[in-house]
């Protein structure tokens, strides 16, 4: 348990008589004090600019936990934030999240990347916000290798899940494809930042900032509640309609792969679930991509046959005129087709 907010600071965001009670992950182990949740803020500026962000978003259907500013009008005091506490739980409402998360990059769509998601060197070692935005950086690269080796020690032995994500990573860099659709301002965490309470909107409790496309976060929730949260497999074709939402998906298992294998304190036991995903996902993209070589081949073969049969065609039509000139053509274009064969 983390130390609850001293005195001061519950005067400085104007509830000097309340009794800190300490709340879970989704309001980021912060502490309710009566109308506010006051939970910490180690980097001013980032702070400072969510807390603007979440008081300026008005995404459709989604209730949002506004900043509260202290008495002098700060976002953060002493590296500590406020926000408004709005009731509600967790709930594997999923598909549910993913709509609020798309609603939400609406709301966001326009904004300028901010210089607070400026992306890590390839030095270390990295604080914890750089590690996962390294991590994010490496799954949308050409060369994931470059931020592997900048993260890892190359003089320790990996343990035993991190020698199989290692594997994975590898497998899961080669599996990408082209991604076409255009960066904007999206949330990067909805799971862990997003309550129920009953039929009302669902409660977005915090901002977790990335500039990615459009349907990053919802094929970031999607890996995510199937790794951890007993997620349906079928939410991967529920949402596939989405733009480049394959290619977003592989990042996005490509994208946690990685931070099991940067954060220090990750848990060997979390490898699991998030082992299958990797492989339920690889195994979908290889069957796509094999589908896609076939229909290629198949196309090309049809294309064989249709110019072969010109061939014939026109070779006989100008046999009529000139039997020299017939075959000269007809070799030329049999050459062609044997080509797209």
């Amino acid at each position: 348990m983390s130390a609850s907010p001293p005195t001061h600071i519950l005067t400085s965001f104007q509830v000097p008589a309340a009794r800190p009670v300490q709340l879970d992950s989704v309001w980021s182990g912060g502490w309710r004090c009566d109308r506010a949740v006051i939970s910490r803020a180690d980097e001013p500026a980032r702070a400072a600019w969510i807390a603007k962000m979440m008081a300026k978003m008005r995404p459709a259907g989604v209730s949002v936990s506004r900043p509260i500013v202290s008495s002098d009008g700060r976002f953060s005091v002493s590296g500590w934030r406020a926000r408004t506490f709005l009731s509600g739980h967790r709930a594997p409402r999923f598909d549910e999240m993913a709509t609020a998360a798309l609603r939400i990059g609406e709301a966001l769509r326009g904004e300028e990347r901010p210089t607070v998601l400026a992306p890590p060197t390839l030095t270390g070692p990295w604080e914890e916000n750089e590690i996962f935005a390294a991590a994010e950086q490496a799954a949308f690269s050409e060369d994931p290798s470059v931020w592997l080796s900048a993260g890892l020690d190359p003089d320790s032995v990996p343990r035993q899940d991190i020698a199989q994500a290692l594997g994975k990573a590898a497998e899961l860099s080669h599996l990408r494809g082209e991604l076409a659709e255009p960066d904007q301002l999206v949330h990067g965490d909805v799971l862990g930042c997003m309550i129920f309470d009953g039929t009302a909107d669902p409660v977005l409790t915090d901002f977790v900032p990335t500039f990615r496309p459009a349907g990053w976060p919802v094929a970031l929730l999607i890996v995510d509640a199937m790794a951890w949260a007993n997620g349906p497999d079928a939410l991967l074709q529920r949402w596939a309609h989405i733009p480049g939402f394959d290619e977003l998906v592989v990042r996005a298992v490509l994208y946690r792969v990685l931070l099991h294998i940067f954060l220090p304190n990750s848990r060997p036991e979390a490898w699991r679930g998030l082992a299958r995903v990797a492989d339920v996902v690889a195994g979908q993209r290889k069957r796509a991509m094999e589908a896609a070589g076939e229909a290629g081949a198949e196309a090309g073969d049809d294309s064989g046959s249709d110019s072969d049969s010109s061939s014939g065609s026109d070779a006989a039509d100008a046999e009529a005129d000139s039997g020299a000139e017939a075959g000269s053509n007809a070799d030329s274009r049999s050459g062609s087709s044997s080509e797209a064969e």
